[in-house]
């Protein structure tokens, strides 16, 4: 065999194995009321986020329900250029039967949406060790690719199990042990185990969890872990990231915009009170595509515009009673702590800058400067610190200083010694700004998105030039509008979705030098509980404005007008029972 001949099938060899990717864990137990139109806003919620592929969750409950859900996800992946792949889930409501597994992946294997490895479409599992037998003769029939997560049994059982049927590892567990930050050594005994096959390493912000109908009251170190899981992403270099998650609401580690019809799940598991209800995690996507593009093409990316996300409790972690929640959890074999001897009382954040520059955290009015903890060699990229409670309640809000100019500010939600129904409430709220691009004249209108769903926040912000999914009205959920005043000054107000099913709202392209906007008059501390009846959206030199129905429209066009349609919406009991479901699941 010649050299070129070798070196050819050397080349087809490579060009074979998809580039790193990066899955959010998606709960298709909440999806059941969702219109095509939800479907497309979760999805480019998702690509704007850079994130590549959802990864279905479903407990083995057959339904129409179920069977038209995945119907509509697939139709809305394939007509936005996005990827799918199942998560069959063993653990809610049982193992799954081979049969149906071989049904759905022969269905919707060979989609073009499915996500693939070396052309075969990807399967992956949440626990089900006990029927890794069945795996052998799924993949002979589906010619699956399989990447389980069997992290009950560990790395090396879970490597050689039924003869080394999996063709990757997948690890769920992306939370540290007790009082301490996260380590990549678990990690590492994955890839270890896995060898040669490819790794799919889980990542998560935070876990609180109290349905105890599920036997699920604990709390796992949440903290700093979003920002050190990402690094340790960049430092380990997995096939593939797995976000858990994108809607377990439950389970407090959500990143994808809220919907109330999703929140079935807190009444039939006996929580205290729906503790993900007003607590928006949308500000952990704010930096995903710096991540993600750092993760995926290595060395210092170029910051478009300087960014800053931030979270925090809304308690101290002793002002109020624990709820009889725990710091770790013994069914998994953990010491268990209190709560409280878990978490720390800090405001966390996050900032993507250019250059240098301090952050300074308010707390009822008490300035703090703080320190970084972790800094990028060079002076660009991701700074990250926090600045601890010590004490002090009240309007939070995080300044980003350079030489004595605020490059970025916002204000998020007060810290509070009260406690609904007098439990504390383990979940964090999350914020995100988005400021200008280094060195870029100020605009007139800009778009931040930083969401506090009980106040109106002033930011000193200019251009943006991330782009903002178009919002449908289907479902109930709050986003945030930026409209600039004369002096320069973005003030974002929070606007709530009506809950009945429609088609997206769009946008009407217009030039950015033609649009006037008018400054907010809500005063600080408000709620806007009124219908979007506007959204301004800034992509570099396009801007859009539009009512709920308008179609974007290309610059010096007429707006097209989108007429409303209505969806069908399942049954808020099934919904409830099937997310119940799901959710039980014992991790």
């Amino acid at each position: 065999m010649s050299w070129f001949t070798l070196l050819m099938a050397a080349l087809a060899g490579a060009s074979a194995v998809e580039a790193k990717a990066v899955m959010a864990h998606f709960m298709l137990a909440n999806s059941y009321s969702y219109s095509l139109a939800d479907w497309q806003y979760d999805i480019k919620a998702a690509q704007d986020a850079s994130i590549d592929a959802f990864a279905l969750n479903m407990a083995y409950n057959p339904s129409s329900q179920l069977d038209q859900s995945i119907a509509n996800a697939f139709q809305a992946a394939n007509s936005l250029g996005f990827k799918l792949l199942f998560s069959f889930d063993y653990a809610g409501n049982g193992a799954w039967p081979a049969s149906a597994i071989i049904n759905y992946m022969k269905q919707y294997g060979p989609n073009s949406a499915h996500m693939t490895y070396n052309g075969k479409p990807i399967a992956t599992t949440f626990e089900g060790p006990q029927n890794s037998g069945d795996w052998a003769n799924i993949k002979s029939q589906t010619n699956c690719f399989f990447v389980p997560d069997w992290a009950s049994i560990g790395p090396s059982a879970a490597a050689s199990a039924s003869g080394g049927v999996a063709d990757g590892l997948f690890s769920w567990e992306a939370w540290p042990n007790g009082p301490n930050d996260m380590t990549t050594s678990r990690d590492q005994q994955w890839i270890s185990a896995a060898g040669r096959e490819p790794y799919m390493m889980g990542v998560s912000p935070w876990f609180y969890a109290n349905v105890p109908t599920w036997n699920k009251n604990w709390l796992w170190r949440g903290d700093d872990l979003w920002y050190d899981r990402w690094s340790q992403v960049l430092q380990l270099q997995p096939e593939w990231v797995q976000i858990i998650s994108w809607n377990d609401w439950p389970e407090s580690h959500y990143i994808g915009p809220q919907r109330n019809a999703d929140f079935g799940a807190f009444a039939p598991g006996g929580a205290p009170y729906n503790y993900a209800q007003d607590m928006p995690h949308d500000g952990w996507r704010a930096l995903l595509p710096y991540w993600i593009s750092t993760y995926k093409n290595g060395g210092v990316q170029p910051v478009a515009n300087e960014t800053l996300e931030y979270w925090y409790r809304l308690s101290p972690k002793n002002a109020c009673g624990d709820g009889g929640t725990s710091g770790n959890t013994a069914g998994h074999g953990q010491q268990q702590y209190r709560a409280a001897e878990v978490v720390q009382d800090n405001v966390f954040f996050t900032a993507l800058l250019d250059s240098p520059a301090d952050a300074i955290v308010t707390i009822g009015g008490v300035n703090t400067t703080a320190t970084w903890r972790n800094k990028p060699s060079g002076g660009r990229g991701l700074y990250h610190g926090s600045v601890p409670f010590n004490g002090k309640t009240g309007q939070v809000s995080i300044s980003v200083v350079r030489n004595g100019n605020t490059v970025i500010q916002q204000t998020g939600k007060a810290i509070l010694t009260t406690c609904q129904n007098g439990v504390t409430n383990w979940n964090a709220w999350v914020g995100s700004a988005v400021g200008s691009a280094p060195g870029a004249v100020s605009s007139s209108s800009s778009t931040t998105t930083a969401r506090a769903t009980s106040s109106t926040s002033t930011s000193s912000l200019t251009t943006s030039t991330r782009s903002t999914s178009t919002i449908p009205a289907s479902s109930s959920t709050s986003t945030s509008t930026t409209s600039r005043t004369s002096t320069g000054t973005s003030t974002s107000t929070t606007t709530t979705r009506p809950a009945s099913s429609s088609s997206p709202s769009s946008t009407t392209t217009i030039p950015s030098s033609s649009v006037t906007t008018k400054p907010t008059t809500t005063p600080t501390g408000a709620a806007v509980t009124s219908t979007l009846t506007m959204q301004i959206t800034l992509t570099q030199n396009i801007v859009c404005v539009c009512s709920p129905n308008c179609a974007c429209s290309p610059v010096g066009a007429p707006a097209a007008i989108a007429p409303a349609t209505s969806a069908a919406t399942a049954s808020s009991t099934a919904a409830a029972a099937a997310t119940g479901a799901a959710v039980s699941r014992s991790r």
